[in-house]
């Protein structure tokens, strides 16, 4: 009979178990204790305690303690599910639609903007080498022919100087770079050819980027957070998390509840009445864990613009400037020529001379091909597509640096929580704002105040007195003091896993 009714306490319904937690802590107006909860849905304790994680996850419960040491789960926002519901379905499914959509687009544009980019490079290099080409016929050719034979004609000087002076600036630059090249720069160019990434690559790299330099952030924060547990005998503090995740203390105080739901970790009350929290689970372990690990705080990296170097980003950046030259040529004189593209000469139609050589030469090409006229798609293909494509090519990038400034802001802030928390834990004494020097990059915030900023909010949350002196932060002095003297008291050797006993490949 024991086993029997053992196996119907542990053997239970997770949602049904949940679904009486929710309705205990509402009837008891979303604040309870463990025997509160007892008291309201009969539940057995052991049920209580396996679930209770779960539901103060899901709808976001804060952990306070009563001046006798209990435990109170308080709901100071609500009970509203963070993942179940019209709400955060809805949320989640647009955010599944927003990141479909997005990647849709990135690819299509993706495609396009290399077609693009060195598409409409090419074709305009063509051009310019047809009308150069022509250019030096008409002059061969003694200046034009009548226009009943062909309508090639004079005028042609201007032409070939603008033609012949572009591919003369585009050698001049690919000879000069090429001839001012070391010999230790061309012996890495060529051992480093096969490793080099593709054309499309790059210049996606350019415009979009390489995506979320801390993209796997949750695993690296919460291989940290068991790092510490292992090497402080699977006590945390709130303040201690705080140093690990750069969390603001009212976040921190939610986010905890996930690592006591995936890790079982449990909220306890000291005798003298401090919450920590004690992950015994997370102790017995054959191997040891680096007190390095257990002591470092990892902090988000930075976003960067391109993994190109940045030659290769202002090469296409003069691709695109290029570009924009010319589709703004065809585009004025589209405008300002239109279908005028000969002129009338003393031995029949011509060519015209001087800066619309280029325009005109390109339209007698595609005459040539057999459009009867090509003014509107010169206007179109030639100008405005192309000019649009570069504001685009220009904007996206520009926009996305944009961006990345702010969330390189956030990033740094948030960092500088970690190591302005860390040096609080540390010190144990009057903490100075001015006397903390960010040390590295990524904890550099623009905001000159923003440790006075983060101190200042630390020291509402724990109730600490400022003072001319710097902020006394008594209770986390006290929390921490506590800690080590609870981690004092635990025998880690106790947790270890043991000598093997039974085998099932003996």
């Amino acid at each position: 009979m024991t086993r029997q009714e053992d196996k119907k306490v542990y053997d239970y319904n997770k949602e049904l178990v949940r679904g009486k937690l929710l309705g205990g802590f509402k009837s008891a107006g979303r604040e309870s204790t463990v025997a509160d909860l007892a008291g309201l849905t009969g539940l057995p304790l052991s049920q209580i305690e396996a679930e209770l994680p779960a539901v103060a996850d899901e709808f976001g419960a804060r952990l306070r303690v009563t001046e006798k040491g209990e435990v109170l789960y308080s709901f100071p926002n609500g009970m509203r599910s963070r993942y179940k519901g019209f709400g955060p379905s809805l949320k989640r499914a647009l955010r599944a639609a927003k990141n479909a959509a997005i990647t849709a687009a990135k690819a299509i544009f993706k495609a396009w903007i290399v077609v693009m980019l060195v598409g409409y490079f090419v074709l305009f290099l063509a051009l310019a080498l047809f009308a150069m080409v022509a250019s030096v016929a008409m002059q061969q050719g003694g200046g034009g022919r009548d226009s009943r034979d062909n309508r090639r004609g004079g005028g042609g000087l201007g032409g070939l100087w603008l033609t012949s002076s572009l591919f003369n600036s585009l050698i001049r630059i690919w000879f000069y770079s090429e001839l001012f090249k070391g010999p230790e720069t061309r012996y890495r160019q060529a051992s480093d050819r096969r490793e080099r990434r593709p054309l499309y690559k790059a210049v996606f790299s350019h415009v979009f980027g390489d995506g979320d330099p801390n993209e796997n952030w949750t695993e690296i924060e919460k291989k940290a957070v068991v790092a510490f547990l292992q090497t402080h005998k699977g006590i945390i503090t709130i303040p201690e998390f705080m140093a690990i995740t750069g969390l603001d203390p009212a976040d921190a105080e939610l986010a905890i509840n996930k690592y006591l739901l995936e890790f079982e970790g449990s909220p306890e009350v000291s005798e003298s009445g401090v919450l920590y929290f004690n992950f015994p689970k997370l102790l017995a372990r054959l191997g040891t864990t680096p007190d390095l690990m257990g002591s470092s705080v990892a902090l988000k990296r930075l976003n960067k613009f391109s993994s190109n170097t940045a030659k290769a980003d202002n090469v296409f950046r003069l691709i695109n400037v290029f570009n924009i030259v010319f589709g703004g040529y065809f585009l004025y004189n589209a405008a300002a020529v239109g279908t005028a593209f000969y002129i009338s000469t003393p031995k029949g139609l011509a060519l015209r001379g001087g800066f619309q050589f280029l325009y005109s030469a390109t339209g007698y090409l595609f005459q040539m091909l057999g459009a009867a006229n090509p003014a509107p798609g010169i206007l179109w293909g030639l100008g405005v597509v192309p000019l649009a494509f570069s504001a685009l090519f220009f904007a996206i990038p520009v926009l996305r640096a944009l961006k990345q400034k702010v969330e390189d802001e956030k990033i740094k802030f948030e960092n500088l929580r970690r190591v302005v928390y860390k040096t609080i834990i540390g010190s144990r004494d009057l903490f100075k704002p001015e006397s903390l020097s960010p040390p590295v990059e990524e904890a550099k915030p623009s905001d000159s105040r923003a440790v006075e900023k983060i101190a200042k909010r630390l020291a509402a949350w724990s109730e600490a007195e400022p003072s001319s002196d710097g902020y006394a932060y008594s209770d986390i002095i006290r929390t921490q003091n506590e800690a080590e003297a609870l981690r004092k008291s635990i025998d880690i050797g106790t947790f270890a896993p043991g000598r093997t006993v039974f085998d099932t490949d003996s």
